[in-house]
């Protein structure tokens, strides 16, 4: 029975007990069981976990930016997203859907608390600090603070600057790898649908989390993200993190009916056929002659070659049919994956810390020959492919730039992440869309629109903010984006 399945048969069951210990009195005869005012924490989890990934890890979300501002995926048709015609409602949904997962967490928080479960209060803070971290790297300047607070009567937040926002996340990791080290044995139950109630896998999600967030600090705040970086891998008994493709932060699909994995669903389900591999990924994984593009992309049907869309371009320059279509892998599978967090991002980490002279515990050259390998064999490569493939000269290590492209390769559909990191690191050099409706820029957005939703209803708050912002995609840039002549 698939995890989707129990759950919501531990929802109807417990819809169930409550009708049954009715009695006599009025008040608890005319409660609507539909509408519970208590649900377990589990069943909230797993409402989290689903809801947030079904909604920030589709094809709307995606096609409105992540994966095509990383260069890694495109519109082959209906360009509006790739040529930056975004749709209002697509972002006011995205932005709402944080903040109500982050309300449905805060109440987990507050029964985790109440009932001494110490596990589900680290498993939410994790969980929590994951959604905030990809808010505040999509919008920079957030309600954060006073956010969760409309209980209270706080209806208009104030915004936090990523700033302050960055270090906030990072201590709420912090603490939940504390309380994992109590040694706590309360059960996350069926409702963790990511890690299967494996309390040690969400213990390495946490710090592995708090080590991407320190390497983004790397260029604004060094010494922080040295002296995170070098604390957690100085102490893996303390500190656990993802160590093999096996610890994976990827949430499976049960690939039953609704809950088929979402670029599947889109395709299958929907009929729907828009997208292309981007030509940037295309090609850098041709020159290299890397056996994952055969993984990543399929040949062009026109004439069984590997061909990516230009992103942005205006639909007069190519035929359908002589795109490559996003690889089985990533598509075809209606039980398949959205990626949070992979061992070869680990990997990188550490190769990036040890090319910047800190104590990795490894060398630059070796942790970047494991990224690699941990990114092929996730991908079905098999030993001697891989070892061909590093033995070429334009692999073999010589510099960060090297490290900064193979991570960006190895992050195809995380593309939260794959954006964040071309953000930082300018490697691939990528282009603006060619036939975007914003001209006089030189690359990709560097942030989401803000909704107007919010515009509109907490103009007050952010009004300051929304003024940062140039043609709704640019302007002020993160506060890790060192990047300079760009906009």
């Amino acid at each position: 029975m698939s995890r989707f399945i129990k759950t919501k048969l531990y929802i109807a069951v417990a819809l169930i007990v409550s009708l049954a210990s009715c009695t006599g009195d009025f008040e608890e005869i005319n409660t609507n069981p539909n509408s519970p005012t208590e649900v377990p924490s589990t069943n909230i989890l797993a409402y989290t976990l689903e809801n947030f990934t079904a909604n920030s890890f589709n094809m709307t979300a995606i096609e409105a930016g992540e994966l095509g501002y990383a260069n890694q995926v495109g519109k082959i048709q209906y360009p509006e997203e790739s040529i930056y015609e975004f749709r209002e409602g697509t972002f006011n949904s995205y932005f709402a859907t944080v903040y109500r997962n982050q309300l449905n967490l805060q109440v987990i928080l507050e029964q985790a608390e109440a009932e001494g479960a110490t596990n589900m209060e680290a498993a939410a803070k994790t969980w929590s600090a994951y959604i905030w971290l990809l808010a505040t790297d999509m919008w920079r300047d957030i309600p954060f603070t006073d956010a969760l607070g409309a209980s209270e009567g706080v209806l208009s937040p104030s915004y936090d600057t990523q700033e302050t926002i960055y270090p906030a996340v990072m201590d709420m990791l912090a603490e939940a790898n504390d309380l994992f080290n109590e040694g706590s044995n309360d059960d996350l139950g069926n409702g963790d649908l990511l890690f299967n109630g494996d309390v040690e896998l969400w213990q390495k999600f946490a710090n592995s989390l708090r080590l991407r967030m320190a390497m983004r600090l790397s260029n604004v705040e060094p010494s922080t993200a040295e002296s995170v970086i070098e604390e957690i891998l100085a102490s893996p008994s303390t500190y656990p993190i993802i160590s093999s493709n096996d610890d994976n932060a990827y949430f499976h699909w049960s690939g039953s009916d609704p809950y088929y994995e979402p670029f599947y669903s889109n395709n299958a389900v929907d009929g729907r056929d828009d997208h292309g591999v981007a030509d940037v990924i295309v090609d850098q994984l041709a020159a290299f002659n890397d056996p994952r593009l055969a993984v990543y992309a399929k040949p062009a049907a026109s004439d069984g070659e590997y061909r990516g869309v230009v992103v942005g371009d205006d639909q007069d320059n190519f035929t359908l049919k002589a795109i490559s279509r996003i690889g089985a892998r990533f598509r075809d599978d209606a039980a398949g994956f959205s990626p949070f967090m992979n061992y070869a991002e680990i990997c990188f980490i550490k190769a990036e810390a040890a090319a910047k002279g800190w104590s990795a515990g490894t060398t630059a050259a070796t942790a970047y020959e494991d990224g690699i390998t941990a990114s092929m064999e996730e991908n079905g490569i098999d030993a001697a492919d891989i070892t061909t493939y590093l033995a070429q000269s334009e692999i073999t290590y010589s510099s960060v730039d090297q490290i900064y492209l193979q991570k960006w390769i190895s992050l195809f559909k995380n593309g939260h992440e794959a954006w964040a990191e071309n953000r930082r690191t300018d490697v691939p050099l990528l282009s603006p869309a060619p036939d975007g409706k914003y001209s006089g820029h030189n690359r990709p957005p560097f942030r989401q629109p803000y909704p107007t939703n919010e515009y509109n209803l907490n103009t007050a708050n952010i009004q300051a903010y929304w003024a940062k912002v140039t043609d709704r995609l640019w302007g002020q840039q993160m506060y890790w984006d060192t990047r300079t002549g760009v906009n």
